[in-house]
């Protein structure tokens, strides 16, 4: 899902690391979980991880300061 390349087309292949949607469906799936509530604990964990780690979440200009 172009969540990360920015295309906006969330079945589109751009590489081997980006994502798509099919990555996380069967994510989902494996876990039981619904593509809704899988982007939402993705979105939840994000928060938690940058409030823990704010150094990782930098813009690259931000990390040579």
């Amino acid at each position: 899902m172009c969540l990360t390349c920015g295309c906006m087309d969330a079945h589109l292949e751009m590489g081997e690391a980006n994502i798509t949607y099919e990555d996380v469906k069967r994510a989902a799936d494996e876990n039981g979980r619904s593509v809704a509530e899988t982007l939402d604990i993705l979105e939840r964990t994000k928060a938690k991880d940058r409030q823990e780690h704010p150094q990782e979440y930098a813009s690259p200009a931000e990390a040579r300061s």
